[in-house]
């Protein structure tokens, strides 16, 4: 759904889309009647209508009923719709067992009354329920072959066993992922993941070999302790001799800190040949798309942002053949879906909810210059953020059920990546009119958050007391502050560098507040965890990156001791994301960046002359000196910041272009040399530039 098809209206429509695209009567209930007639319940949702420059969605309750009738409604509705899905599934069922008319010598008789035969489309879903596969277990020649590779390409002795850690430190760092993480990529069910861990290391300790079918799950399993060791605090990090004793070698016995980082480098290769050997095994695999999301959080401190974005693909692909774009929600979905066994209960369809959400968030909020691959229309599915199980089922830990759900988050992240999909992502011809809409989007997000993710809070000592409590609200707004800021600066950011008019110095200013918000955010004291995080770099290195270049820009506009000021504030940062280089190839990279540009600063070069494309080509042609009594190292493969680096020119898209809309051709990808590629799920790194035409 694109901004133009977004119908404006006093007041929103209560008939449902698939009832107003075909012309018909709907009984303005969710789901309808004409909906569930034709097998469609799970689908049946109302339109989003634009009404005094909100975007607003009918209510799917009555308005009229009463507040303390809200329970009876609802479970009347699910009965309801129960009993109407049974119906259509068996009056479907009773269609296909008619018998054709070829099928008989005589052409049958037609009886007033009866009724007509189901529409095709009426059928589809009755059809869709036949399995069509053809079996090759009676083949004995592909099941020869199969075995062949299989010896081949697989070892002799598993090699899992040599890669596992001890089980206290397995169990420790499992809840750390899940408790610390999991509402991150919300793709874990956290009591029954535990309950499985206990059995796999009970069959270790039995001698119970590992059967293929548990393979899966070993992909989550070392997806876990990746993200996990990857993201403890130094303090925490295991002894050597507690974790697997692989290429020890090439390790002090003291320097632990290096090895934890080697370790979950391994296990994350472990997890993504699990994925490999038997993602592609011909049956999806919900595991599979568990351990690819939770990978998410790896793939760009590793320097892997081409495969975060083919896994992320692929995983999306297997979602929709597991059916989890069609779930719903728990009033209406496909009752046929809750046959499978990894929706049969309430707890997993929830899952399955939160984990295609996560997709979708990464699809509309990924790389800039790649189409979305999912769309609104394509998919049904709705994730609650009022059920009481969110706390234990996401991070393993049971509060009271009055403290706000961890899944907030998330909802605030899908209202974003939908901002970013309706007005940048399937916009093909941008313009400054869209931006700044989807600059006003966002501002009114940022006002309406709710209070826990809000700046205002804390306000006094019983919040900081009762936050304390809830180690992940701290987190979340922490993510939340740098996202929204990032998305602001980025788009800010390009209307300052277009032919706008008197607007332009507006919102350049405001790409300046947005910068610095982020940088002294970044600076402020929090738990090392929150740093590792690829949006929380990548927003300070955009934001110190926009300040560097404003300064050479537009020297004029500051006085020496305001340049001063800036140029000591972005070499703190430099010094913060140090700190971090050995971890996060994100950290090391962009701290190299910023010293670049900030050897221009104290140089006092005057660029007010040279466009962007100037700069960003001058800064990625020629070599920067290293700082006195410093020399280039390289540590487990990560670019230290004293290092001069090789400039790519693809990657990131035009972060500093755009700042002229009437150029026929522009100059892209320069900052994609200063800061590397990158494609994750919550990217906004990577800017659009305007059209040849200004339309605002």
């Amino acid at each position: 759904m694109d901004e133009q098809s977004i119908r404006s209206s006093q007041r929103v429509s209560r008939s449902c889309v698939e009832c107003s695209r075909r012309k018909i009567k709907c009984d303005k209930k969710i789901p309808c009647k004409p909906c569930v007639r034709r097998n469609l319940a799970h689908e049946c949702q109302r339109p989003i209508t634009r009404v005094r420059g909100m975007l607003t969605v009918a209510s799917t309750v009555d308005r009229l009923s009463a507040d303390s009738e809200d329970n009876t409604v609802d479970e009347l509705l699910k009965e309801r719709c129960a009993l109407q899905a049974q119906i259509a599934e068996l009056e479907t069922a009773l269609a296909l067992s008619k018998p054709c008319g070829h099928t008989h010598g005589t052409k049958p008789e037609s009886h007033q009354g009866q009724t007509s035969m189901a529409a095709f489309e009426d059928l589809v879903p009755a059809l869709e329920q036949f399995d069509l596969q053809v079996s090759h277990d009676s083949d004995p020649v592909a099941l020869s072959e199969k075995d062949m590779a299989d010896r081949l390409y697989e070892p002799s002795t598993d090699p899992v066993f040599l890669l596992l850690p001890s089980k206290e430190i397995s169990e420790q760092l499992v809840t750390y992922s899940l408790r610390t993480l999991g509402w991150l990529h919300g793709a874990v069910h956290a009591p029954e993941f535990v309950a499985e861990h206990d059995e796999f290391w009970n069959q270790i300790h039995t001698g119970v070999p590992l059967d293929a079918k548990d393979r899966p799950w070993l992909a989550l399993y070392f997806a876990l302790l990746a993200t996990g060791l990857l993201y403890l605090d130094p303090e925490e990090v295991p002894a050597i001799s507690d974790l697997p004793q692989l290429n020890l070698h090439q390790y002090q016995q003291h320097d632990e800190m290096r090895y934890a980082v080697h370790t979950s480098r391994l296990w994350y290769e472990v997890a993504l040949k699990e994925v490999e050997r038997y993602g592609c095994s011909g049956s999806p695999s919900l595991r599979i798309v568990q351990a690819l999301s939770v990978l998410t959080l790896c793939h760009s401190n590793f320097g892997e942002p081409q495969r975060e974005w083919l896994f992320t693909g692929w995983a999306a692909s297997i979602a929709r053949c597991l059916d989890m774009h069609r779930l719903g929600s728990e009033v209406a979905h496909a009752r046929h879906l809750s046959n499978r066994p990894e929706w049969s209960t309430f707890e997993r369809r929830e899952l399955g909810r939160r984990v295609w959400w996560t997709y979708v968030i990464r699809d509309w909020l990924g790389s800039w210059s790649r189409p979305p691959a999912i769309t609104p229309a394509s998919f049904c599915c709705k994730f609650s953020t009022e059920n009481e199980a969110n706390h234990d089922v996401i991070i393993e830990t049971p509060t009271h059920t009055s403290s706000p759900s961890p899944l907030v988050y998330q909802s605030v992240m899908c209202r974003l990546s939908y901002i970013f999909y309706i007005y940048i992502k399937v916009n093909t011809h941008q313009n400054a009119s869209k931006f700044i809409k989807a600059l006003e989007e966002i501002e009114i997000v940022k006002r309406n958050l709710p209070l826990h993710l809000s700046g205002k809070f804390p306000a006094n000592i019983d919040d900081e007391e009762w936050e304390a409590t809830h180690s992940w609200i701290t987190f979340q707004r922490f993510l939340i502050t740098h996202g929204i800021e990032f998305m602001l600066l980025s788009i800010a950011r390009t209307l300052a560098m277009g032919n706008i008019g008197s607007e332009q110095t507006r919102y350049r200013e405001a790409a300046m507040a947005s910068a610095m918000s982020i940088l002294h955010s970044y600076l402020s004291p929090v738990p090392r965890v929150y740093k590792l995080v690829w949006t929380i770099s990548a927003s300070t290195v955009a934001a110190a990156v926009y300040t560097s270049l404003d300064i050479l820009m537009n020297p004029q506009d500051y006085t020496p001791q305001r340049r001063q000021e800036h140029v000591h504030l972005l070499k703190q940062v430099v010094q913060e994301l140090s700190k971090y280089s050995h971890v996060a190839i994100h950290a090391a990279k962009g701290s190299a960046s910023i010293q670049k540009l900030l050897a221009r600063l104290e140089q006092n070069f005057s660029m007010s002359h040279l466009s962007v494309h100037d700069i960003l080509r001058h800064l990625t042609t020629q070599e920067m000196p290293s700082a006195a009594g410093t020399t280039g190292t390289v540590a487990d493969g990560y670019v230290l910041p004293a290092q001069t680096i090789p400039v790519p020119t693809d990657g990131w898209n035009e972060m500093m272009v755009g700042h002229d809309m009437t150029m026929p051709h522009m100059d892209q990808g320069h900052i994609d040399g200063l800061l590397g590629p990158s494609d994750t799920w919550d990217s906004f790194m990577e800017f659009p530039t305007f059209q040849q035409h200004y339309n605002g």
